[in-house]
Parts: structure tokens; sequence; C-alpha cells
């Protein structure tokens, strides 16, 4: 262990630097380049899980499900709203706040929203308004500054004190002429600093995969996403027949005209159906003109078929069927005299009765197309009811449907406006985690190598930044030297006096010397002894 010692306050960094990045990431908002957005609620339709002046952060997701509780931008009302997700259909989600008995009017797209619940904070909100007042942000600021110029003025002093003690003992050292020829230039790279940038490159890496773990891992690896088919049906209507150029502007009726059974009865109706949909395979069906007339305060209804049932393939079909006005009056004045019931005005409905079925995009399709073009019979004449909108062409129908697919995908997390596959972040982290344990179970190989067979080298790695190479005349005069247990000891006592390992090579010994005013501090790697171990442990081996 004591051979990562140097090297701890690189994994410390290392840590906290990522540790500060996921806090940035996790807490900055968004314009800052984090990935969190700020809302403090001023209502209560979200009680009594959430109260006003509670802080909300959420975070931005790819994809959002039926009961996430989110914050989204409603248009309507020019403002922002914390409601849940109830539903969703072609795109747009319907929302409701926990304690509201009706739904949002407004139905925001995904783009709307502005992110997810992520952290709750009770009157948190309140906190972050009582620091907006002036006065709060006057002392927060007046605070600030004494703590960066009690900083600035401590640091200053302390950087004065150690600089004139550096220059005292530098020059103490050119009075006695200890180092004028003895010093060694030091290699560009050294071993020991290229170890430490290292050791820092994987405490990043582990930290970084160890954080990316815990989030991956913490959210499932698949998702349900479910996916609208849409398709279209579109349904024409059509009639025509020929009639008195006195009544009419030409010599024939036409589709939206009214019709007078005194001056004609009957009428060619046509209908033409259409199916659009993307990857339509296998569209069939069958259909049938039906006429029926009804009554609809009493209830009273009476359905003729117009032709027989047919079938048809495709995703569209056209037929024409003979409508009989003459013959519905009959059917009428003959309910009326058996009932004595004589209303005002009948409906007179033309339905296809359409069921197709077939596969859209791989997925099975039976539905049913059944518009009903509606006629108003006064006595006199029958005419199309309009709808509401009166501009609305009710002898063109068109319905819109999809097919809800329901499919499990690879679930993503969202990190800087990127989404990234979960079980690929999964990966990525255990590598991370498996390639700097492996480093440092090298290093620690490493160390334990050295300790038993190469201590000089494993001293000049742990501390080649602090030594200096010095020929032996040229050691600093000192009137006594104390060896010290170990080279460790010799380090701190190095950190202690703020100066450097001074270092000495022989034939027979590697000497280190750390000098305390007229006191050298030394510590002694004897080289035969260390050589003649590592031959007997050879010899063993073969033997």
């Amino acid at each position: 262990m004591t051979a990562f010692k140097r090297y701890l306050p690189n994994a410390v960094s290392a840590f906290w630097l990522v540790t500060m990045a996921a806090v940035w990431l996790a807490f900055a908002p968004v314009r800052a380049g984090g990935m969190a957005s700020y809302v403090i609620i001023i209502g209560n339709s979200m009680e009594p899980g959430f109260h006003i002046g509670d802080l909300i952060i959420t975070h931005e997701q790819s994809m959002y499900q039926v009961g996430d509780a989110v914050v989204y931008r409603n248009r309507e009302l020019g403002s922002f709203v914390f409601h849940r997700i109830i539903g969703e259909e072609e795109g747009r989600f319907s929302l409701q706040g926990d304690n509201n008995s009706w739904v949002d009017t407004y139905q925001p797209l995904q783009e709307e929203i502005i992110g997810k619940l992520w952290l709750h904070i009770p009157k948190g909100g309140r906190v972050i308004q009582a620091i907006r007042q002036p006065l709060a942000m006057a002392l927060i600021a007046a605070a600030l500054g004494v703590l960066l110029a009690l900083g600035f003025f401590s640091g200053k002093t302390r950087g004065r004190k150690q600089m004139n003690k550096h220059w005292f003992a530098l020059l103490k050292q050119r009075l006695q002429g200890a180092l004028r020829p003895a010093v060694k230039k030091s290699p560009p790279v050294q071993e020991g600093a290229w170890l430490e940038s290292v050791f820092f490159i994987i405490g990043l890496v582990a930290f970084s995969s160890l954080i990316l773990g815990i989030v991956s891992f913490s959210r499932p690896a698949t998702r349900s996403v479910r996916q609208d088919i849409g398709y279209d049906q579109l349904g024409f209507f059509a009639y025509t027949t020929s009639a008195p150029s006195t009544v009419y502007d030409a010599s024939a009726i036409k589709s939206g005209d009214p019709i007078f059974p005194s001056l004609t009865c009957a009428v060619d109706m046509t209908f033409q159906y259409t199916l659009v949909a993307m990857q339509a395979e296998g569209l069939g069906g069958t259909y049938q003109l039906a006429a029926s007339v009804s009554e609809p305060v009493s209830g009273w209804q009476r359905t003729i078929a117009l032709q027989e049932k047919s079938t048809f393939e495709g995703s569209a079909f056209g037929t024409t069927a003979r409508l009989d006005f003459c013959k519905i009056e009959e059917l009428i004045r003959s309910m009326e005299q058996q009932t004595e019931f004589r209303p005002g005005a009948y409906l007179l409905t033309i339905s296809p009765n359409i069921e197709i079925n077939g596969e859209i995009a791989g997925h099975s399709l039976n539905e049913t197309f059944n518009p009903p073009l509606v006629f108003r019979y006064d006595r006199l004449h029958f005419y199309l009811l309009k709808g509401e909108d009166l501009n609305e062409n009710v002898l063109n129908i068109s319905v819109h449907g999809s097919l809800k697919e329901e499919r499990l995908e690879a679930n993503t997390l969202r990190i800087l406006g990127r989404d990234f596959a979960v079980p690929s972040l999964r990966i990525l982290a255990v590598l991370g985690l498996v390639i700097s344990l492996g480093g440092l179970g090298y290093f620690g190989w490493k160390a334990a190598y050295l300790a038993h067979h190469e201590p000089a080298q494993l001293a000049q790695i742990r501390y080649g930044s602090q030594m200096i190479e010095v020929q032996n005349a040229a050691l600093p005069l000192a009137k006594s030297v104390i060896d010290v247990a170990s080279m460790e000891d010799l380090g701190k006592m190095a950190e202690r006096f703020q100066t450097v390992i001074l270092h000495t090579e022989s034939e027979q010994a590697h000497e280190y010397f750390v000098q305390s005013g007229e006191v050298l501090y030394r510590f002694m790697i004897n080289r035969l002894k260390t050589e003649t171990g590592t031959a007997a442990t050879e010899a063993e081996g073969k033997s």
C-alpha cells in the first residue's frame, strides 16, 4: 500500500474532477451546458404530492410515457405547466394535474415538453425566491468578496514566506559551493511523473466508469415503445339523374342538389372507397349500400338494402346502386296509415357498410367504414343535411385510424442533448472498470516486484520529481548524518523541510540525503545485497 501513497493525491484529484463534472451535468441549467431545468410550483393542481413553493428539477428525456410527471410549455397560457401524462395519441400528450378533475385542453408535442421530474425539493422554491431579494443578494456578494480577499492575502503572504525560504536555502548552498559541479541534468520526461499522469488517467477512467455504471444499471435496459401506424379511409358519395331544365340549372340533377319526388323518383347513387396506408398488403373485404329511413323523435326506423352484399380486393373499389325516392315515400305513407303517426319530417341515411381486413406494416387490420350521407324529407323534397361546419363537404368523408404497435427496444439515456443506448453504456462502464482495475493491479504487481528486486528503481519512480543526482564530493557539509528507517520517512522529511532529495550512486550502494540546516538525513540501499538476494532467488528457482 505504501507504493501507492504518492499517487493517492492523483486519485483524489481524479475523483473530485469526475464528481464535479457529474454534479455539473446533473444540476447545471440547460442554457449553461447542463441537463437541469428549474421550476417553482405556484399552484395546487399537483397536491398532495407537490405544494406551492416547492422546487422541481427536471431532466430532458428521449421518450415520455404515461405516468411521468413533466413540465411542458403551454402555448395557450403562455407559461410552463407541471402536470402528469395520462395518455398519448399520435404524438400528442394528454396531461392532468393530480388534484384536478379535468384534463388539460392543450396537448403538447414531445418537443414542447421541457423535462421529466428528476428531483423534488419541498419548499426549495421559497428559499430561491428569498435569495433573489436585493438585500440577500447584496449580503451574499459581500460575503464572497470577503472570502476571496482573505484567500488572496493569506495565499500571497504564505507564498512570500515560501519564496524567501527557498531563496535563502539556495543562497546558502551556493556560498558553500556544494552544487556547482554536481547537478546532473534530469531527463526531459521522468518516469515517476509519467506514472503519475497514467495513475491520474486510470483514476479518471475508474471513477467515470463507476458513476456511469451506477446510472446505467439503475435504469432498465429495454423499454416498451408504442408506435401508431396510421392509415386513412376515404369515401366519396355522388348521385345524378335527369331532371327538368325548368327547375334546375341543367337537365340533370348533380350531387348536392335537392330532390323532388314529384319530378324525379330515382337517382344513381355512387360510392368510391380508398384506403391510404404505407406497406398495405392483402387488403380486401365486403360492402353493401343500404338506405335507412327513420323518425328521430320516436325512434322508428326501416332499412332497405340497395344492392346485394359484395366482396372486393385491394385498397379501393367503386359501386353504384339505384335509389328510388318514390318507394321511400310509399314506405312512409304506409307506416303512417297503419299507425296514424304523422310526424313533420324524416331522415334518409345512405350507408356503404364496409368491412375491410388485411395487413399494414405487418400488423393485422380489421376495420369497418360506414360514413352516413343524410337527407332530410319534409314531405315535399329530400335535401342534404349539413354538419355544424357549413363549409364541410358531406359528400367527401375522410376518417383517420391507427394501429397500436408495442415493441421492446433499447432504453436510452440523454446526456448533453444526445441519446445513448443503456446497454452500450453498461458495456462501456464495465470495460472502463475492468481496464482501470487491471491498471491498478499492474501498478501493484510492479511496485511489489520493484520493492523486492529493484528498490532503487522504485525510489526513482516514486520520488524522481523531488530528486537531484549529485556526486559524493558535492554533498553539502554537515555536522552530523542521521540514518532513517525507510525511503518513505526520507520523503516525508523532504516534504516537511520543503527541500529536494539528493541521490548519490556507487558500486556498493545508493544513498539518499535530505538536508536540514547542518544535519543530513540519509537512507541507504545496499546494492551488492540486493543483487546477491536476486541471484540467490534465481538459483533457488533453478534448483
